[in-house]
């Protein structure tokens, strides 16, 4: 549920469907099966909320879709990590729940999930992989402390320049989607 009125896929017209059906196409496999406990696209979800303008739902999802985008370096898994760090850290109901789940689904380890959610800097991940969300979660507290020896530091951890850009595009990106999601209201009640 939103605070704002939402369009449902059946009383969209032309724009929005589109919209909608080029938002769903970007959606990795993972995402299809409902998450329990979180609203639906019908009922109020994250992308429901964009739906009175078609072209910022569109294009703010095409980014998403760019960012997890399967030819570049970061693995299912990674893309996953980042967003469950950035939304834990924001606090946001809906996607924290949304993206353990989807975590879940891709590591088939709920140990694993949890630790990450918990504190990562704990989790039975790699140094690289600890690395990598240090750097999403200094993007969520405050990106200005980020220096060029942070990416130095990426880089000798094994991220070249374009996961460097990945990661800060997954997180900028789950930034975005947290702050909307938690303006409207999307899954608070």
């Amino acid at each position: 549920m939103t605070w704002i009125k939402t369009i449902p896929k059946t009383q969209a017209d032309g724009k929005l469907r589109e919209a909608l059906d080029f938002q769903h196409a970007l959606y990795p496999p993972e995402y299809e099966a409902q998450v329990p406990g979180v609203p639906d696209a019908d009922s109020g979800g994250i992308v429901a909320s964009h739906t009175l303008i078609p072209d910022g739902l569109k294009y703010a999802f095409a980014t998403f879709g760019a960012a997890m985008a399967p030819d570049l370096p970061l693995t299912r898994a990674q893309h996953e990590m980042i967003a469950t760090v950035v939304s834990t850290t924001n606090c946001t109901f809906y996607c924290g729940t949304s993206h353990r789940e989807f975590l879940r689904r891709v590591v088939l380890d709920d140990a694993l999930v949890n630790a990450i959610a918990e504190d990562f800097r704990n989790a039975p991940i790699s140094d690289a992989d600890k690395m990598m969300l240090e750097y999403a979660e200094q993007i969520t507290r405050d990106a200005t402390q980020i220096s060029r020896k942070t990416h130095e530091e990426l880089r000798s951890a094994g991220f070249d320049d374009t996961a460097i850009l990945q990661i800060t595009m997954i997180a900028s990106w789950f930034n975005y989607i947290n702050r909307m999601a938690d303006a409207l209201g999307v899954g608070r009640e």
